[in-house]
Order: structure tokens, then sequence, then C-alpha cells
């Protein structure tokens, strides 16, 4: 008899007493913080035409990953004209603590900007989870790409969290002196688990496999209405050959 292989875990484990209880800041599978302006958008285009959800990179995206929500109710602000910074986080400042990258370590290298707007600061927040992944396993630290907040962004990277289990988000602060409230249970930064692994790469002209793979795929697009349909059919189609 042959064991079954056991899927690998990701931990997300909380250092404050009583917030695993609390269910607006567990976090969770990407999948329950969609953007609003996704659940909008139609999901029948008229016949002939057709929009983003058409497209599957957007709910494939859209649902790889965990989503740590912000974990109390904060205030950041910063004061460019004073070189004055405070935070607001939860009741007493202490349990929920955030503190600062100073310029001279990221800001004064870089012409930070997002989504056009400037980056005048850079908070750390000291994030109450710690993730724990199984041996070879790191995470990808993104902001929230499609939720395009012109306010603050969390700064992406990679952590090996098989050894290093802290994730304190940097957050680069982009509003001018305006104070911004990050309610308890807003998303905040998202994290995508991935096997550390070489790949080789191979670059070359087409062959004929390669033309009968890609009209294969072509020919289940343009049979179906629906591309994200047809694309779900010509992936399966692909994985069997």
């Amino acid at each position: 008899m042959f064991k079954k292989k056991e899927e690998p875990v990701i931990e997300f484990v909380s250092v404050i007493p009583g917030l695993e209880q609390i269910d607006e800041c567990l976090p969770k599978p990407a999948k329950y913080f969609l953007p609003k302006w996704w659940n909008t958008v139609s999901n029948s285009p008229r016949f002939g035409d057709q929009n983003v959800k058409s497209c599957p990179s957007f709910p494939d995206y859209f649902s790889q990953g965990y989503i740590i929500p912000m974990w109390a109710d904060t205030i950041i602000k910063y004061d460019k004209e004073n070189d004055m910074w405070g935070v607001k986080s939860g009741l007493d400042n202490k349990t929920f603590p955030w503190t600062i990258h100073s310029p001279d370590q990221f800001l004064n290298m870089v012409d930070a900007t997002v989504f056009g707007k400037d980056a005048n600061f850079v908070f750390k927040a000291i994030c109450p989870w710690n993730i724990i992944t199984p041996k070879g396993w790191s995470v990808i630290q993104q902001p929230l790409y499609y939720h395009f907040n012109k306010k603050y962004s969390i700064l992406p990277g990679i952590i090996d969290t098989d050894f290093h289990h802290q994730v304190n988000q940097q957050v680069l602060y982009h509003a001018d002196g305006e104070e911004i409230f990050i309610k308890r249970g807003e998303p905040f930064a998202h994290y995508i688990p991935f096997k550390r692994q070489k790949i080789k790469s191979d670059v070359r002209y087409k062959n004929k496999e390669d033309i009968k793979r890609f009209n294969r795929v072509d020919a289940s697009i343009q049979s179906k209405i629906m591309g994200e349909g047809s694309y779900r059919i010509s992936q399966k189609s692909n994985n069997e050959n």
C-alpha cells in the first residue's frame, strides 16, 4: 500500500494571547478578501464582449496564498515638514507596537512611487502573527495590488519562513500629513507560499511540438464563448497530453 502524500501546511501562530479567537483578525485564504470593485463586475458579458472576469489570471491570482488582516484599529501619520511621525494602535500602543525605518535605511536610496503616489515615510508594523512553513518553503510578502490603496502599501519581499518566522511588515506612507486609519479586520498584507527550488530556462524558437501545443490551446479557447471556461478546458487538455 502506498501512503498518501501529506499536503504541506502553513501555520499562522499568534504571539498575543486570545488574538487567535477573534475571527476578523485571523489570517485567511486570499479569496476571502476580494477587492470591492471585483464584486461589482458582471459575470455575464454581452454576446461578443468580454471583461476582466473573462480572464482567468485574475481569479487565479485572487485565490493564491493568504492575507493577514490588520489586527488592531491603527492610525499612522507623518508630518514631512516637521519630520514628525506618530502611531496609535489598539488601546494602549503597547500590546500592538509599531516602529519605523529611517530614511537612510530605504527612502534615501530610491524614488519610491506606488500607483503614482510618492512614499514619504516607512513605518514598521510589529506583526503579532508568526508564520511557519515546512522545510524548503518560503513566502512572498506582497501589498494588495488590486485594492489600489493610495494611502499606504506594503513593501514586497521573500521570507524563509521555515527558519525565520517573524513577518514585520514595512509600510510605505503615501499620504501628505494625513492621519490614515487602518481598521481592525481590514486586509493588510498578502502572503504566497512557495517551495524553494531551482528551475532551468530554455530560450528558443518554436518547434513542431510547440506548434501542436499552441494550436490545441487556441482551438480550445476559440471553440467556447466565454474565455475563462475555454481556458480551463485547454489547461486540462494540456495536462493530459
